[in-house]
């Protein structure tokens, strides 16, 4: 017995040596080769294996910044104290992006639009998202193009350069001429495991915002990133990035903007899932570049004028809505005939509002921008919201009464209330969010990405003013011409007493009109 016993032992002792070297031999071979090197069906597998790395670095630096606000920072500690606090968080969480890379960029890419609701240390800094994102290697890029394309990249392209001329957080760009049309041409390439990532990396972007959000009163986004779910889904499917933005274009050149305002040209015959083709938009540089658009002898208010005409005429004509027009995803150049152009690019994530929401969003615009109090109210009320200011503000990404015409900026007591009404009433501004409707949660970012681009050009138009046009128009049908034409009146007149006032303040009151500015940037203390 005893004999037998013993060789049970020894026979199970080498069934676990076994096992565990098999595990970790197949865990080698699944980690340890190129990405592109992996074979399809392995894919997934790879994938789990560095989600567990991803979740632990989460796990980590969340631990990080809660021990950072709760050993280092007190309710009495001065506001440069906590500023330093959240400028180092802030790094932190660019650090985790860069390192996770998918998601967690295009997170990051939400929240640095958010100024509204995060301080503005963490808007500055995880601004570098937008655009410092780290490229994959050229091979998992041929990999991806032969895959999707069925062909080797020669036969495709007479040339295509290895370097990306943009990378972003599902996929990158490369400039190269087509072999067969010889036509130069942006081609945007899926990263290789960005899909098999999606559903446990958005899961434990969702789980750590909430448990932010439970030691951070006011700070809970994982319900504002739950309802992008779905539809940045959809952005992982560039065929439908291709058909979004054929109908975008359409409705631009319906709604008389000629060339003004266009979409970039697709190529359909080399677009498919994972690889999106379009003609590349020449001499060109990004809306947000203030130096580059006067390079090119265009006016900045221009470009800002015609670009929030587009957007206005989405959100409150058509209700087909681009759900991420920052900075990176809009272009300017001059068109061979010395006209400036603005072109909009990736419309992977995109939301089509019915028209009631649409009938809705005018009215609540037009009602916040001309200071309509009772439609305020009514329109707050309905989603059970009792502040309509704040409710306003929602929409507006500024703080409601800086726009009314009423209220005198100079006094100390108007600009306490504004900044009280921004810093701490943040837990509301989340629940508000929370209650409106899925297709909001794009506007909403909509709105954001077209202030930020603003805010880059030194605001070179009044947004809320410009857009304004378009929302009374979409609401029109319930007032006469005359009423149409004294609303817009009384709107800019009030405008031009707010402008008067504010270069007033900066003159007489400095001190004040810093207060102001700092009343738009969130600031978490106390």
């Amino acid at each position: 017995m005893v004999v037998i016993s013993r060789s049970y032992r020894r026979f199970f002792s080498r069934c676990i040596g076994y096992a565990v070297g098999g595990t970790t031999v197949a865990t080698a071979l699944v980690l340890t080769p190129p990405l592109d090197a992996v074979p399809e069906p392995l894919l997934p597998a790879r994938v789990l294996c560095e989600g567990v790395g991803r979740v632990c670095r989460c796990v980590y630096v969340a631990g990080q910044i809660f021990m950072d606000y709760q050993w280092n920072l007190h309710g009495e500690d001065s506001q440069e104290a906590w500023n330093a606090a959240h400028l180092r968080n802030a790094s932190r969480l660019v650090t985790l992006a860069e390192t996770n890379g998918g998601l967690y960029v295009k997170a990051g890419q939400v929240f640095a639009n958010m100024s509204h609701i995060l301080p503005r240390q963490y808007c500055t800094t995880m601004a570098v998202l937008q655009d410092a994102v780290t490229s994959r290697p050229f091979s998992e890029v041929v990999a991806t193009l032969e895959y999707e394309l069925r062909r080797p990249v020669e036969e495709v392209f007479s040339e295509i350069d290895p370097t990306p001329i943009a990378a972003a957080s599902l996929a990158q760009v490369h400039r190269g001429r087509l072999k067969k049309e010889q036509v130069e041409v942006a081609v945007k390439v899926q990263y290789l495991d960005i899909a098999h990532r999606f559903r446990g990396d958005m899961r434990t972007i969702q789980l750590m915002l909430g448990i932010a959000g439970f030691f951070f009163r006011g700070y809970d986004l994982s319900e504002i990133l739950s309802k992008l779910n779905s539809t940045v889904a959809n952005e992982l499917d560039f065929t439908l990035e291709a058909d979004n933005c054929e109908r975008a274009g359409r409705e631009l050149r319906a709604g008389g903007f000629g060339s003004r305002v266009v979409t970039v040209d697709v190529l359909h015959d080399y677009t498919k899932r994972r690889v999106l083709t379009t003609r590349l938009v020449p001499n060109a540089v990004k809306v947000s570049d203030l130096r580059g658009i006067e390079a090119l002898g265009i006016k900045p208010r221009t470009v800002a004028a015609w670009f929030y005409d587009a957007l206005a005429y989405q959100l409150f004509i058509t209700g087909f809505v681009h759900g991420d027009p920052h900075a990176g995803n809009v272009l300017v150049h001059r068109l061979p005939n010395g006209q400036p152009q603005v072109v909009l690019l990736d419309f992977g994530l995109c939301t089509e509002l019915s028209d009631d929401l649409r009938a809705e969003l005018a009215y609540i615009w037009t009602s916040a921008v001309t200071h309509d109090v009772p439609s305020l109210q009514k329109v707050a009320q309905r989603f059970g919201c009792k502040d309509y200011a704040l409710f306003a503000s929602c929409f507006l990404q500024h703080p409601y009464e800086f726009f009314n015409a009423e209220s005198s900026v100079t006094t100390k007591a108007t600009q306490e209330m504004m900044r009280d009404q921004v810093r701490h009433k943040m837990y509301e501004v989340n629940d508000i969010v929370s209650r409106l409707p899925k297709e909001y949660a794009l506007v909403l970012r909509n709105i954001m990405a077209a202030k930020a681009i603003n805010r880059e050009l030194r605001e070179p138009v009044n947004r809320p003013l410009r857009m304004l046009r378009y929302s009374v128009v979409a609401t029109q049908g319930t007032r006469s011409r005359w009423q149409v034409w004294s609303m817009l009146l009384r709107a800019w007149c009030s405008e031009m007493i707010s402008l008067l006032l504010v270069l007033y303040a900066k003159w007489r009151h400095p001190e004040l009109m810093q207060m102001l500015d700092e009343s738009l940037e969130l600031e978490l203390s106390g």
